[in-house]
This record gives structure tokens, C-alpha cells and sequence, in this order.
């Protein structure tokens, strides 16, 4: 079996993993590379999204709040 040729940065050594058949480095220096499929690229984009913050309709609504929150302070100024 062939080992890993990654090599570290700080000691300059070889890493002693084994390396697999067909890529040359261990899975934890790059093997396997992510999904192949479009299916499985599609599964990894969506993955990605956790909260939902800062999508474009989140974003659409803090505007609308900002923009009635300023009319409501303009008017409160102009009464009181």
C-alpha cells in the first residue's frame, strides 16, 4: 500500500496515513474531494443554509421595518 504524500507544514514530515487507491493523498488530505453527482452537488449547496438571515426576503422585511419605523418617528416628532 502507498502512503499519503501530503507533507506538513510545520515539521516538514510525510504524513504516515495510507493513501487511497487512485488519489495519491489519505482521506483526511483530500481524497474522495466531495460529492460527484448533481444530485449530490444540489444536496451540498443546500446543506449549507442554517438560519436564513440574510436571505433576500429576510433582508426585504428589515427594510420595510426601517422604513416604517422612520415615518413613525417623524410623525412623533411633529407632534410633539
Amino acid at each position: 500500500m502507498q502512503r499519503c504524500r501530503a507533507r506538513s507544514k510545520r515539521s516538514g514530515e510525510q504524513c504516515k496515513n495510507y493513501a487511497i487507491k487512485g488519489y495519491g493523498v489519505c482521506r483526511m488530505h483530500g481524497a474522495y474531494g466531495g460529492p460527484k453527482t448533481h444530485k449530490g452537488i444540489f444536496a451540498c449547496k443546500r446543506a449549507s443554509f442554517k438560519h436564513g438571515y440574510y436571505s433576500s426576503e429576510t433582508l426585504q422585511e428589515l427594510m420595510n421595518c426601517r422604513r416604517i419605523l422612520h415615518i413613525i418617528k417623524k410623525i412623533e416628532d411633529d407632534l410633539f
